[in-house]
């Protein structure tokens, strides 16, 4: 859970990858001066000829390949910004920290800036080189132009990708279920009657305003055993509390100077590291940008609400009102009928009036349901009835509403 932590923390900043790059760099290049000037004799015996060159030429070279480079992190970086403008404008604004901290983006500016450093650098230390002796430095910064070529191809195609929908929502599905399978490999029970201690208890307030990131739980289980307490959490993942927020319960026998509060991590946005329902908002946000007005593309909403079907598919293995690690540490949780209110409502008052969307909810549903448990059945199929009774019998034609009640009944 510190790992998460640590990694939630440095995924705000996007320039940690790119200055690790850029160090790396710039200790290949103090390398391969201190072998220029130190170890000319040896390199001349084990490097062809062909790879060595004057220091003149070396330093035309070296100038060329840093005024490339920087031309193509500049373009890269405009190239960075239309994608960020095309997620927020026809997807969701909450997917653009998908992009940016994306694996790829974040290497292809480390290449870049690292081989700017690089040649930059190398023009600054050649000058110690005699300038008789030919130097590696030229080829060296030659190798690195073609790696940076390579990944400026690699992140064209990588945008390219990017930018179609149909597998940004494959991305986005299977960041859900990743999700969904982290949350539930944490070792603890999901119950809908959390224990109750005995004795009062101390209520402590949140101090902070933002939404509820983390939970490190862990932790708080750790101080739990060991102060001999109980500790209930009183929110959710993923809500917005203000300063004057109630968010923890304290039973304990004895007063302990380490405040628990310390192991909820509060910040600006809703993250998806134990999140589920906001990854799968994220799903249902395209799914109704697809159905505004100004877009018009129904194929995209129902190949959305399918992904969103599997995602609650998985998610329904959490149902439940609370998680408790131990009967020490308990954490409440959205029972799965809201989760899936919260999902589809919105989806389901944007399309009710299109046949094609809500065959594909029930669609999602009926997969849910599938070999499920009796109670998440009982579930889908009350839903079930909520959005049948989205259904506008003035716009639909008889046809249309049999068809959805026969696909209603089938759930």
């Amino acid at each position: 859970m510190i790992k998460e932590r640590t990694r939630l923390n440095l995924s705000r900043h996007i320039w940690i990858v790119p200055g690790i790059y850029s160090i790396g760099a710039l200790l290949l290049a103090s390398l391969v001066v201190w072998m220029d000037i130190s170890h000319y004799t040896e390199l001349k015996r084990w490097v062809p000829d062909r790879l060595l060159t004057s220091t003149s030429l070396s330093e035309t070279i070296l100038g060329s390949i840093a005024g490339s480079l920087l031309t193509m992190t500049s373009i890269t970086f405009s190239t960075l910004m239309v994608v960020l403008t095309t997620y927020s404008g026809q997807f969701s604004p909450r997917i653009l920290q998908n992009f940016i901290h994306d694996k790829v983006t974040l290497r292809v500016l480390g290449v870049f800036m690292g081989g700017f450093v690089y040649s930059m650098f190398s023009l600054l230390f050649i000058r110690e080189v005699n300038a008789d002796d030919p130097v590696i430095s030229a080829a060296v910064g030659v190798c690195i132009a073609l790696v940076c070529l390579g990944f400026f191809a690699h992140f064209l195609q990588h945008v390219a990708d990017s930018i179609q929908v149909t597998k940004l929502i494959d991305r986005l599905a299977d960041d859900a279920v990743e999700t969904i399978e982290k949350v539930e490999a944490v070792g603890s029970r999901v119950d809908e009657h959390p224990p109750v201690p005995e004795g009062e208890p101390e209520m402590l307030i949140s101090g902070k305003k933002g939404y509820i990131q983390l939970y490190e739980w862990e932790k708080l289980l750790e101080t739990a055993k060991k102060h001999d307490c109980v500790i209930e959490l009183l929110e959710p993942i993923g809500t917005f509390v203000t300063k004057k927020t109630p968010l923890v319960k304290m039973y304990r026998s004895r007063s302990f100077h380490r405040d628990v509060r310390d192991y909820v991590k509060v910040g600006e946005e809703r993250t998806p590291v134990q999140d589920v329902e906001f990854a799968v908002q994220k799903l249902a946000e395209i799914t109704l940008r697809a159905l505004a007005p100004g877009a018009n593309d129904p194929n995209t909403a129902i190949d959305g609400i399918r992904h969103i079907g599997m995602a609650l598919d998985e998610a329904s293995r959490l149902d439940g009102k609370y998680t408790v690690f131990e009967d020490r540490v308990i954490i409440p949780r959205r029972p799965f009928e809201k989760i899936l209110y919260e999902t589809f409502y919105e989806i389901c008052y944007s399309g009710r009036d299109r046949v094609s969307v809500l065959l594909a909810v029930f669609d999602a549903l009926d997969m849910i349901s599938d070999n499920n448990t009796p109670a998440i059945q009982k579930k889908v199929r009350d839903f079930g009835s909520y959005v049948r009774a989205k259904v506008e019998e003035d716009i639909l034609n008889e046809a249309d509403r049999q068809n959805i009640t026969e696909r209603f009944k089938q759930l």
